[in-house]
């Protein structure tokens, strides 16, 4: 059964729900990203305290101030493909699909540069940041409580074969007591006193030993009934069931920038996160709520993780329109701690209140290389490399293992007059997954985004930006387990994402 559970549901309970080639961190940190995909040469707005720290050095001097929201439209899709092998049971092939919009989905920043120095900070979503909802459960957890069914039900099965032989050895030691206790008392009526000591001895000894089968008897009784109980609820849910998770890391990052040269600019910031998740399973079938003692089982979760970040930015002189950066986050190790666990089921399942286990934010290495072709005209290239298999990016229940995985951008930014600019972009993510490492609920493709959107200036201080961003994800199979498991699911998803940004300028 662990087999099974390792790569089902709770296998990335915190994984990204929107667009994440790192399996974990997020790309789109702020609504500049849903314009241009490119942003890791980022050095004339404050949203490059999110994506090129030390390029917060070349902007102009003054406070900015920049914050935006997205809005999120997407829908999840896993697909039972295994030719109703577990018809059975009662359960069919289905399709489960997510349709929940996120409607808040904040980003805010600051720059204040003076001199050489500036000193920048940010708020945003690093990791999850959204909802999913299956009326249908999924064809992950689907199939986890079926295969917890067939082997609580193959444990009843056993322990129901120990109580009986224990209980006929326990029969069986009893007759045997009564009989040398009739013999006892026989040789103690003849007068033989040795021999009825000695049948004594041997009566109180069978006598234990029934005693003792008896104990052993009631207790696997017990616990086939139990586990008889377990695979019955299990059963139930298997068939008809519904899920809900959210998942969120929070993050604020702090730090500064300075002008090395006039050319040249080093940076530094440290970086808190918080995790939140929480997940509730529910089934209102009559056994599983009376075994149960509730209607679902749930829980929640808190972690907490710190990491730094550190920049270079250069616009080499014997190149003067040339951009090139270096940023490297470093690991964000997260441990989550388990609590308000509900549902009797939820225990034999592994899901226990004061477990902990870890949901890692992969170390980063962003490089870019942007190119002033004209003074309103803005050509870059991003590139995005996310170290997954040093991280522990394990759930609740089991560890997954993801490879390392990357991305590519190119974007051009292009500004029509004084009033008005326009940006498009578009980027190759190449996930870390495999056939067997993936999220029924929550999957994690591959994918080419592609993303405009336009700057309006109505002041030389106020900028206002309106971006949308298309993401096209390449369906996947992921089988749960093993291929020859007959547990093929078809994964895919659509997501559209638009923003609204406001950046001003205090000089």
């Amino acid at each position: 059964m662990k087999k099974l559970i390792a790569s089902t549901i709770f296998a990335a309970i915190s994984a990204s729900f929107i667009f994440a080639s790192g399996v974990e961190n997020k790309t789109n940190l702020s609504t500049g990203y849903l314009r241009n995909p490119s942003r890791n040469t980022e050095s004339e707005r404050p949203e490059a305290a999110f994506y090129n720290i030390a390029g917060t050095a070349f902007l102009k001097e003054g406070l900015w101030i920049g914050g935006g929201n997205q809005f999120v439209f997407k829908e999840y899709s896993n697909k039972l493909d295994t030719n109703n092998s577990y018809a059975a049971f009662g359960i069919e092939d289905y399709e489960a699909t997510d349709n929940t919009n996120v409607y808040l989905y904040p980003d805010l920043n600051a720059v204040y540069k003076k001199g050489r120095w500036s000193i920048f900070s940010n708020f945003g979503v690093y990791a999850g940041g959204g909802s999913l909802s299956y009326e249908n459960g999924t064809s992950a957890t689907t199939l986890m409580f079926l295969n917890g069914a067939n082997n609580y039900k193959k444990s009843a099965l056993t322990d129901k074969k120990i109580a009986t032989t224990a209980g006929t050895a326990a029969a069986l030691s009893a007759k045997v007591a009564e009989q040398y206790a009739d013999a006892a008392n026989k040789y103690t009526a003849a007068g033989l006193t040795d021999k009825a000591t000695e049948a004594a001895a041997n009566a109180k000894y069978f006598a234990s030993k029934a005693n003792e089968f008896k104990t052993q008897s009631d207790k696997y009784a017990a616990t086939a009934t139990k586990s008889g109980e377990i695979a019955s609820a299990s059963l139930a849910m298997a068939k008809s069931h519904s899920l809900d998770v959210t998942s969120i890391t929070y993050g604020l990052q702090l730090g500064a920038a300075y002008l090395v040269t006039d050319w040249l600019s080093l940076s530094a910031a440290y970086r808190y996160t918080i995790g939140t998740q929480d997940m509730t399973l529910k089934c209102n079938d009559a056994t599983f709520k009376n075994i149960n003692k509730s209607n679902k089982i749930s829980y929640d979760a808190v972690g907490y993780g710190q990491s730094m970040v550190f920049g270079i930015h250069a616009k080499p002189p014997v190149i003067p329109k040339l951009d090139l950066s270096l940023q490297y986050q470093t690991l964000s190790r997260i441990e989550y701690n388990v609590d308000n666990v509900k549902g009797e089921i939820a225990q034999y399942y592994d899901i226990t209140n004061d477990k902990n286990f870890r949901t890692d934010l992969p170390a980063v290495l962003n490089l870019g290389a942007g190119y002033h072709v004209l003074d309103n005209l803005y050509v870059s290239t991003s590139f995005n490399y996310y170290f997954n298999d040093f991280a522990h990016q394990d759930s609740i229940l089991s560890e997954t293992d993801y490879d390392n995985s990357w991305e590519v951008a190119l974007g051009v930014d292009y500004r029509f007059c004084k009033y008005v600019g326009a940006s498009i972009g578009a980027s190759y993510g190449n996930q870390g997954t495999t056939d067997t490492s993936n999220s029924s609920f929550n999957p994690v493709l591959d994918n080419v985004v592609i993303g405009g959107g336009f700057e309006i200036y109505p002041t030389d201080k106020l900028t206002v930006s309106l971006s949308c961003l298309y993401a096209n994800y390449f369906d996947t199979d992921y089988y749960l387990g093993s291929k020859s498991d007959s547990t093929k699911t078809v994964l895919s998803k659509d997501v559209i994402n638009a923003g609204i940004g406001i950046t001003y300028h205090f000089n």
